[in-house]
């Protein structure tokens, strides 16, 4: 028998990264846009991870996807480091989402809504119109830049707005408010004096 190694002192030992959650969050949105950022990790793109949840009407997740090769197709250095290439064929998050919906016995996407960690590109806006999904909801600061069927973005915003799908992207310059939306005061109300009563000579 050959000799056991003895295991190095705990000390010595790296601890595992830990995952960086808050405690509680109060609202669906915010929530399921964690959910997709945890599935975001499961990408092995080095520049730009994304992750997709779709989600119904009731708040029930239906399908998730993450920006990656095909199944059964070897996702090797060589081709998810070459920018060009690695755009041609990989799958964004977004139509892995609704196709993996299709996968498990076609579930019904009407009226959902998809959380994503990065603003859609063209295609998968169409995709999204498509699917019948109704609502993205991201926190994605702009558009992504190499978008290689609407470089300056304005198709995508036409189909959407066409499509009348609801976007809720508070960080998106084109779509939160160009000035600050205040409601008028209501004037305090007036205490009614009420008038003396003057008393009848019989």
């Amino acid at each position: 028998m050959e000799p056991k190694l003895p295991l190095a002192p705990l000390e010595n030992q790296a601890e595992p990264a830990r995952l960086s959650v808050p405690p509680q969050v109060d609202n669906w949105d915010e929530y399921f846009l964690y959910v997709a950022k945890v599935i975001s990790i499961k990408s092995k793109d080095p520049k730009c991870p994304v992750g997709a949840v779709i989600v119904s009407p009731d708040n029930v997740i239906l399908s998730t996807g993450f920006n990656g090769l095909a199944r059964g197709v070897y996702d090797d250095d060589q081709t998810l480091l070459n920018a060009d290439e690695k755009l041609r064929i990989i799958c964004h998050a977004e139509n892995n989402a609704i196709m993996n919906a299709a996968r498990v016995g076609g579930r019904p996407l009407q009226s959902s809504t998809i959380y994503v960690t990065k603003f859609p590109c063209l295609a998968c806006c169409n995709a999204i119109i498509q699917a019948g999904i109704s609502r993205i909801y991201t926190h994605d600061e702009w558009f992504w830049n190499d978008d290689p069927l609407d470089a300056d973005h304005s198709r995508k915003k036409r189909v959407l707005h066409e499509a009348r799908i609801v976007v809720d992207a508070p960080f998106n310059p084109a779509f939160k408010p160009t000035e600050q939306i205040t409601v008028p005061k209501k004037p305090p109300r007036r205490a009614v004096t009420p008038e003396p009563s003057i008393a009848k000579i019989s």
